[in-house]
Protein backbone atom coordinates (compact mmCIF):
# COMPACT_ATOMS: atom_id res chain seq x y z
CA UNK A 1 0.00 0.00 0.00
CA UNK A 2 1.60 3.25 -1.08
CA UNK A 3 1.85 6.25 1.16
CA UNK A 4 0.31 9.55 0.10
CA UNK A 5 3.67 11.07 -0.80
CA UNK A 6 4.65 8.04 -2.88
CA UNK A 7 1.35 8.05 -4.72
CA UNK A 8 1.73 11.70 -5.70
CA UNK A 9 5.37 11.49 -6.72
CA UNK A 10 6.34 10.64 -10.31
CA UNK A 11 7.66 7.09 -10.87
CA UNK A 12 11.27 8.22 -11.32
CA UNK A 13 11.18 10.07 -8.01
CA UNK A 14 9.76 7.04 -6.23
CA UNK A 15 12.53 4.84 -7.63
CA UNK A 16 15.17 7.29 -6.43
CA UNK A 17 13.62 7.26 -2.98
CA UNK A 18 14.13 3.50 -2.72
CA UNK A 19 17.95 3.53 -2.71
CA UNK A 20 18.43 5.62 0.48
CA UNK A 21 16.09 3.25 2.35
CA UNK A 22 18.10 0.27 1.15
CA UNK A 23 21.34 1.91 2.27
CA UNK A 24 19.73 2.74 5.62
CA UNK A 25 19.04 -0.89 6.42
CA UNK A 26 22.61 -1.81 5.38
CA UNK A 27 24.02 0.63 7.93
CA UNK A 28 21.60 -0.59 10.59
CA UNK A 29 22.42 -4.24 10.11
CA UNK A 30 26.18 -3.70 9.86
CA UNK A 31 26.18 -1.83 13.17
CA UNK A 32 23.98 -4.50 14.76
CA UNK A 33 26.40 -7.23 13.64
CA UNK A 34 29.22 -5.54 15.53
CA UNK A 35 27.16 -5.28 18.71
CA UNK A 36 26.13 -8.94 18.39
CA UNK A 37 29.77 -9.94 18.09
CA UNK A 38 30.59 -7.88 21.17
CA UNK A 39 27.84 -9.59 23.16
CA UNK A 40 28.85 -13.10 22.11
CA UNK A 41 32.47 -12.51 23.16
CA UNK A 42 31.28 -13.10 26.69
CA UNK A 43 31.17 -16.88 27.20
CA UNK A 44 28.36 -16.46 29.77
CA UNK A 45 26.00 -14.92 27.21
CA UNK A 46 23.54 -17.59 26.09
CA UNK A 47 22.79 -17.27 22.33
CA UNK A 48 19.17 -18.25 22.99
CA UNK A 49 18.59 -14.88 24.67
CA UNK A 50 19.58 -12.93 21.55
CA UNK A 51 16.48 -13.37 19.33
CA UNK A 52 13.94 -12.08 21.85
CA UNK A 53 16.04 -9.00 22.68
CA UNK A 54 16.48 -8.35 18.98
CA UNK A 55 12.76 -8.73 18.27
CA UNK A 56 11.31 -6.62 21.09
CA UNK A 57 12.28 -3.20 19.66
CA UNK A 58 10.68 -4.16 16.34
CA UNK A 59 7.50 -5.22 18.11
CA UNK A 60 7.35 -1.88 19.91
CA UNK A 61 7.87 -0.12 16.58
CA UNK A 62 5.03 -2.13 15.07
CA UNK A 63 2.67 -1.25 17.94
CA UNK A 64 3.47 2.45 17.61
CA UNK A 65 3.01 2.42 13.82
CA UNK A 66 -0.27 0.50 13.97
CA UNK A 67 -1.58 3.02 16.49
CA UNK A 68 -0.29 5.97 14.47
CA UNK A 69 -1.79 4.89 11.14
CA UNK A 70 -4.87 3.14 12.54
CA UNK A 71 -4.16 0.01 10.51
CA UNK A 72 -5.25 -2.60 13.04
CA UNK A 73 -8.52 -2.79 11.09
CA UNK A 74 -6.60 -4.55 8.34
CA UNK A 75 -6.58 -7.60 10.63
CA UNK A 76 -10.35 -7.64 11.27
CA UNK A 77 -12.25 -9.94 8.87
CA UNK A 78 -15.35 -7.74 9.12
CA UNK A 79 -13.46 -4.64 7.98
CA UNK A 80 -13.57 -3.58 4.29
CA UNK A 81 -9.79 -3.06 4.57
CA UNK A 82 -9.13 -6.66 5.68
CA UNK A 83 -5.97 -7.87 3.94
CA UNK A 84 -6.96 -11.52 3.85
CA UNK A 85 -5.87 -14.68 5.60
CA UNK A 86 -3.07 -15.43 3.14
CA UNK A 87 -1.37 -12.07 3.74
CA UNK A 88 -1.64 -12.52 7.51
CA UNK A 89 -0.15 -15.99 7.38
CA UNK A 90 2.65 -14.72 5.15
CA UNK A 91 3.86 -12.39 7.91
CA UNK A 92 3.29 -14.97 10.65
CA UNK A 93 5.34 -17.51 8.70
CA UNK A 94 8.03 -14.88 8.12
CA UNK A 95 8.17 -14.25 11.86
CA UNK A 96 8.61 -17.93 12.69
CA UNK A 97 11.15 -18.65 9.95
CA UNK A 98 13.29 -15.55 10.48
CA UNK A 99 13.44 -16.11 14.25
CA UNK A 100 14.60 -19.69 13.77
CA UNK A 101 17.27 -18.16 11.56
CA UNK A 102 18.24 -15.79 14.38
CA UNK A 103 18.94 -18.74 16.68
CA UNK A 104 21.24 -20.16 13.99
CA UNK A 105 22.83 -16.72 13.64
CA UNK A 106 23.73 -16.25 17.30
CA UNK A 107 25.16 -19.74 17.59
CA UNK A 108 27.17 -19.11 14.41
CA UNK A 109 28.65 -15.95 15.92
CA UNK A 110 29.48 -17.86 19.10
CA UNK A 111 31.36 -20.49 17.08
CA UNK A 112 33.01 -18.41 14.37
CA UNK A 113 32.52 -14.73 15.08
CA UNK A 114 31.06 -12.00 12.89
CA UNK A 115 33.77 -12.24 10.22
CA UNK A 116 32.70 -15.74 9.19
CA UNK A 117 29.01 -15.61 10.04
CA UNK A 118 28.00 -12.44 8.21
CA UNK A 119 29.40 -13.36 4.77
CA UNK A 120 27.75 -16.81 4.99
CA UNK A 121 24.50 -15.22 6.14
CA UNK A 122 24.55 -12.80 3.21
CA UNK A 123 23.91 -15.63 0.76
CA UNK A 124 20.27 -14.74 1.31
CA UNK A 125 20.86 -12.37 -1.61
CA UNK A 126 20.89 -15.45 -3.81
CA UNK A 127 18.22 -17.40 -1.94
CA UNK A 128 15.82 -14.46 -2.05
CA UNK A 129 16.39 -13.77 -5.73
CA UNK A 130 15.79 -17.41 -6.64
CA UNK A 131 12.65 -17.74 -4.51
CA UNK A 132 11.25 -14.41 -5.77
CA UNK A 133 11.76 -15.59 -9.34
CA UNK A 134 10.00 -18.92 -8.67
CA UNK A 135 7.08 -17.71 -6.54
CA UNK A 136 6.59 -14.01 -7.29
CA UNK A 137 7.50 -14.11 -10.97
CA UNK A 138 10.04 -11.28 -10.65
CA UNK A 139 12.10 -11.30 -13.83
CA UNK A 140 15.72 -10.21 -13.64
CA UNK A 141 17.97 -9.40 -16.58
CA UNK A 142 21.05 -11.51 -17.27
CA UNK A 143 23.52 -8.78 -16.33
CA UNK A 144 21.71 -8.17 -13.05
CA UNK A 145 21.94 -11.88 -12.23
CA UNK A 146 25.64 -11.74 -13.09
CA UNK A 147 25.93 -8.87 -10.64
CA UNK A 148 24.31 -10.90 -7.88
CA UNK A 149 26.66 -13.80 -8.66
CA UNK A 150 29.69 -11.52 -8.61
CA UNK A 151 28.52 -10.15 -5.28
CA UNK A 152 28.42 -13.68 -3.88
CA UNK A 153 31.97 -14.38 -5.14
CA UNK A 154 33.12 -11.18 -3.46
CA UNK A 155 31.55 -12.27 -0.19
CA UNK A 156 33.36 -15.61 -0.38
CA UNK A 157 36.70 -13.93 -1.08
CA UNK A 158 36.08 -11.47 1.75
CA UNK A 159 35.36 -14.33 4.11
CA UNK A 160 38.52 -16.17 3.09
CA UNK A 161 40.59 -13.03 3.44
CA UNK A 162 39.39 -12.46 6.97
CA UNK A 163 40.64 -15.91 7.98
CA UNK A 164 44.20 -15.22 6.77
CA UNK A 165 46.69 -14.35 9.49
CA UNK A 166 44.19 -14.62 12.33
CA UNK A 167 43.78 -17.27 15.02
CA UNK A 168 40.59 -19.24 14.41
CA UNK A 169 38.11 -19.97 17.16
CA UNK A 170 37.59 -23.62 18.21
CA UNK A 171 34.85 -25.28 16.13
CA UNK A 172 34.72 -22.20 13.90
CA UNK A 173 33.67 -24.33 10.94
CA UNK A 174 30.17 -24.70 12.43
CA UNK A 175 29.61 -21.00 11.69
CA UNK A 176 29.52 -21.68 7.94
CA UNK A 177 26.52 -24.09 7.78
CA UNK A 178 24.74 -22.17 10.54
CA UNK A 179 25.30 -18.91 8.64
CA UNK A 180 24.04 -20.49 5.41
CA UNK A 181 20.90 -21.72 7.21
CA UNK A 182 20.38 -18.20 8.52
CA UNK A 183 20.68 -16.87 4.99
CA UNK A 184 18.12 -19.37 3.72
CA UNK A 185 15.58 -18.39 6.38
CA UNK A 186 16.12 -14.68 5.67
CA UNK A 187 15.70 -15.24 1.94
CA UNK A 188 12.38 -17.05 2.44
CA UNK A 189 11.17 -14.43 4.94
CA UNK A 190 11.99 -11.54 2.61
CA UNK A 191 9.87 -13.02 -0.17
CA UNK A 192 7.01 -13.64 2.29
CA UNK A 193 7.21 -9.99 3.43
CA UNK A 194 6.96 -8.75 -0.13
CA UNK A 195 4.12 -11.14 -0.97
CA UNK A 196 2.14 -9.90 2.03
CA UNK A 197 2.70 -6.26 1.16
CA UNK A 198 1.73 -6.82 -2.47
CA UNK A 199 -1.60 -8.12 -1.13
CA UNK A 200 -2.32 -4.74 0.43
CA UNK A 201 -0.82 -4.93 3.90
CA UNK A 202 0.33 -1.59 5.23
CA UNK A 203 3.93 -1.42 6.36
CA UNK A 204 2.85 -0.97 10.00
CA UNK A 205 0.59 -4.03 9.86
CA UNK A 206 3.42 -6.09 8.37
CA UNK A 207 5.89 -5.09 11.09
CA UNK A 208 3.35 -5.68 13.87
CA UNK A 209 2.37 -9.16 12.63
CA UNK A 210 5.85 -10.38 11.85
CA UNK A 211 7.45 -9.26 15.09
CA UNK A 212 4.56 -10.29 17.32
CA UNK A 213 5.23 -13.77 16.03
CA UNK A 214 9.01 -13.32 16.21
CA UNK A 215 8.87 -12.17 19.84
CA UNK A 216 6.70 -15.14 20.81
CA UNK A 217 9.13 -17.61 19.19
CA UNK A 218 12.06 -15.77 20.79
CA UNK A 219 10.44 -15.99 24.22
CA UNK A 220 10.03 -19.74 23.82
CA UNK A 221 13.73 -20.08 23.06
CA UNK A 222 14.75 -17.73 25.87
CA UNK A 223 12.67 -19.72 28.38
CA UNK A 224 15.08 -22.63 27.99
CA UNK A 225 18.00 -20.31 28.73
CA UNK A 226 16.23 -18.94 31.81
CA UNK A 227 15.79 -22.45 33.18
CA UNK A 228 19.56 -22.85 33.01
CA UNK A 229 20.16 -19.59 34.88
CA UNK A 230 21.55 -17.79 31.82
CA UNK A 231 20.04 -14.42 32.79
CA UNK A 232 21.90 -14.44 36.10
CA UNK A 233 25.22 -15.04 34.35
CA UNK A 234 24.91 -12.39 31.62
CA UNK A 235 26.85 -9.16 32.23
CA UNK A 236 25.43 -5.70 31.74
CA UNK A 237 27.63 -4.74 28.80
CA UNK A 238 26.55 -7.85 26.88
CA UNK A 239 22.90 -7.13 27.68
CA UNK A 240 23.36 -3.54 26.52
CA UNK A 241 25.03 -4.71 23.31
CA UNK A 242 22.12 -7.05 22.52
CA UNK A 243 19.59 -4.28 23.19
CA UNK A 244 21.56 -1.89 20.96
CA UNK A 245 21.62 -4.55 18.26
CA UNK A 246 17.86 -4.93 18.60
CA UNK A 247 17.27 -1.21 18.13
CA UNK A 248 19.61 -0.93 15.16
CA UNK A 249 18.42 -4.06 13.38
CA UNK A 250 14.87 -4.23 14.67
CA UNK A 251 13.87 -0.57 14.35
CA UNK A 252 16.26 1.30 12.06
CA UNK A 253 17.15 -1.52 9.65
CA UNK A 254 13.76 -3.26 9.59
CA UNK A 255 11.80 -0.06 8.94
CA UNK A 256 14.19 0.82 6.11
CA UNK A 257 14.02 -2.70 4.69
CA UNK A 258 10.22 -2.85 4.62
CA UNK A 259 10.17 0.49 2.83
CA UNK A 260 12.84 -0.63 0.35
CA UNK A 261 10.97 -3.89 -0.39
CA UNK A 262 7.84 -1.86 -1.10
CA UNK A 263 9.65 0.43 -3.57
CA UNK A 264 12.21 -1.90 -5.16
CA UNK A 265 12.27 -5.46 -6.50
CA UNK A 266 13.61 -8.18 -4.19
CA UNK A 267 16.73 -8.74 -6.32
CA UNK A 268 17.78 -5.10 -6.02
CA UNK A 269 17.11 -4.86 -2.31
CA UNK A 270 19.15 -8.00 -1.69
CA UNK A 271 21.95 -6.68 -3.90
CA UNK A 272 22.15 -3.66 -1.60
CA UNK A 273 22.20 -5.97 1.41
CA UNK A 274 25.39 -7.54 0.10
CA UNK A 275 27.11 -4.35 1.22
CA UNK A 276 26.46 -5.27 4.86
CA UNK A 277 29.68 -7.30 5.44
CA UNK A 278 31.61 -4.64 3.53
CA UNK A 279 30.31 -1.84 5.76
CA UNK A 280 30.77 -3.93 8.90
CA UNK A 281 34.38 -4.62 7.87
CA UNK A 282 35.10 -0.95 7.28
CA UNK A 283 33.49 -0.02 10.61
CA UNK A 284 35.63 -2.61 12.36
CA UNK A 285 38.81 -1.49 10.59
CA UNK A 286 38.50 2.24 11.18
CA UNK A 287 36.75 2.24 14.56
CA UNK A 288 38.09 -0.97 16.15
CA UNK A 289 41.37 -1.33 14.22
CA UNK A 290 40.56 -4.88 13.15
CA UNK A 291 42.66 -6.81 10.64
CA UNK A 292 42.41 -6.00 6.91
CA UNK A 293 44.48 -7.50 4.07
CA UNK A 294 44.69 -7.41 0.26
CA UNK A 295 42.46 -10.47 -0.17
CA UNK A 296 39.77 -8.72 1.83
CA UNK A 297 40.19 -5.60 -0.29
CA UNK A 298 39.70 -7.75 -3.41
CA UNK A 299 36.51 -9.14 -1.90
CA UNK A 300 35.31 -5.61 -1.20
CA UNK A 301 35.96 -4.58 -4.82
CA UNK A 302 34.10 -7.63 -6.15
CA UNK A 303 31.12 -6.86 -3.96
CA UNK A 304 31.11 -3.26 -5.19
CA UNK A 305 31.29 -4.40 -8.82
CA UNK A 306 28.37 -6.77 -8.31
CA UNK A 307 26.24 -4.02 -6.83
CA UNK A 308 27.12 -1.68 -9.73
CA UNK A 309 26.01 -4.30 -12.27
CA UNK A 310 22.74 -4.84 -10.46
CA UNK A 311 22.10 -1.11 -10.28
CA UNK A 312 22.81 -0.46 -13.96
CA UNK A 313 20.60 -3.29 -15.24
CA UNK A 314 17.44 -2.76 -13.25
CA UNK A 315 14.62 -5.33 -13.41
CA UNK A 316 11.52 -4.15 -15.26
CA UNK A 317 9.07 -5.39 -12.66
CA UNK A 318 10.24 -2.90 -10.07
CA UNK A 319 7.27 -1.41 -8.22
CA UNK A 320 6.42 2.17 -9.01
CA UNK A 321 4.58 2.98 -5.79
Amino acid sequence: MASTSSAEAPPSAVRRHGEPWALGFVLGYASANMFDGLAMLNADTDPRIGPVLRGLPSLLLGIVLVWKYGTLKQLRPTSPEFIGVRAIWAFVAAGVISTVGLFFYYYAIRFGGVTITVPAQETYVLWGTLIAWLFLGERTRTYALAGVGLTFVGLVVLSLGKSIGQAMLPHWYWAIPLGLLTGLTYGVSGVLWRDGQLRGAHQSTAIFLQFSTSTLVGLIGASFAVRNGALHAIVWNSLGALVASGVLSGVVAIYCMFTALRLLAVARVYAFSSLTPLVATLFAYFALREYLNLVMVLGILLVGAGVVLTQIFRPRDERQA
